[in-house]
């Protein structure tokens, strides 16, 4: 159980190899990397040397691309099993994957889809999860995509479709706030209720990134796109601001993709995360020591 006073989460970034000496040469700037598995697997001796060498530097966590756990088939273990050696060689002590599908059986589809939201879904998601939580050795977190459609058999809202999930497994969240608000952008739902529906503690970690908003001729109206290329905007602080009333996630990552060579806006995000998190728990504290007080009088 964690005590009255918040623990501040660690600040980091996403791990990439095209700039992996620019990571390890400023490694001042973060608390942790997020280290995604399947990158990993497939860097080769020399890029997974890189990564082996930030062991014990700072934590890694361990972020997953490859599961496509709500794919209409029986999970990979042999992928299954190369990912918990993975967490083990590199001391992870989490792992986290994504809430959507990636492939159907044969085809490899490259972009992370959503699931139809119901009762018969979760029902395979969550057998999924278990057979997950039986073969890797550390906490599992299902992290919210981004989408640009939805089903038409859905018939529970993305709270309503994780909470069942999380109620039967305890299978946790990670976050990413950037999802939530383009979703909300572009799907037109306030976020607010989705945060307010999370049990608290449910979240470990968050995610936040920046996109475009896209606006074509053949478009009703202008579509905000998940693109890990540009600066985080205000709006998703502001959501974080909201979640971390809830929530008390153990890492904040900033997701970049694109753009790669632009040192200056990767480090002034990571500068504006880890400001605006000591602002919020130097604030939080000072509210938290009178409450302290009190209790042991």
């Amino acid at each position: 159980m964690r005590s009255g006073r918040p623990v501040k989460p660690l600040v980091g970034i996403g791990f990439r190899l095209p700039i992996a000496s620019w990571i390890c040469d400023n490694l001042n700037l973060f608390d942790a990397l997020e280290i995604t598995v399947d990158h990993y697997i497939a860097a080769g001796d020399r890029g997974r040397a890189i990564v082996n060498d930030l062991v014990g530097r700072l934590p890694l966590i361990a972020h997953g691309v490859g599961l496509s756990i709500g794919t209409d088939a029986p999970l990979d273990e042999a992928y299954l099993d190369q990912v918990a050696r993975t967490i083990d060689d590199l001391k992870m002590p989490a792992y986290s994957e994504h809430l959507a599908w990636t492939r159907a059986p044969g085809i490899e589809l490259s972009n992370l889809l959503p699931l139809p939201k119901n009762e018969e879904v979760a029902a395979s998601i969550i057998e999924k999860v278990r057979i997950v939580q039986s073969r890797i050795p550390v906490p599992f977190s299902l992290e919210n995509i981004s989408y640009l459609f939805d089903f038409p058999d859905s018939t529970l809202n993305d709270a309503e479709f994780f909470n069942l999930i999380s109620r039967e497994t305890g299978v946790q969240m990670l976050l990413d706030v950037e999802n939530l608000h383009l979703n909300s952008r572009n799907h037109c739902f306030d976020p607010n209720d989705f945060i307010g529906a999370l049990a608290p503690g449910v979240v470990t970690g968050i995610h936040v990134a920046g996109g475009p908003i896209v606006s074509r001729s053949y478009l009703e109206r202008p579509v905000w796109i998940d693109s890990h290329n540009q600066p985080i905007p205000d709006a998703v602080l502001h959501l974080l601001d909201r979640v971390l009333d809830d929530q008390q996630p153990e890492t904040i990552v900033l997701e970049r993709d694109d753009n790669l060579e632009n040192f200056a806006e990767i480090s002034m995000d990571i500068r504006r995360i880890r400001a605006f998190v000591d602002a919020r728990y130097q604030k939080v504290s000072r509210h938290a020591e009178p409450n302290a007080v009190g209790s042991a009088n």
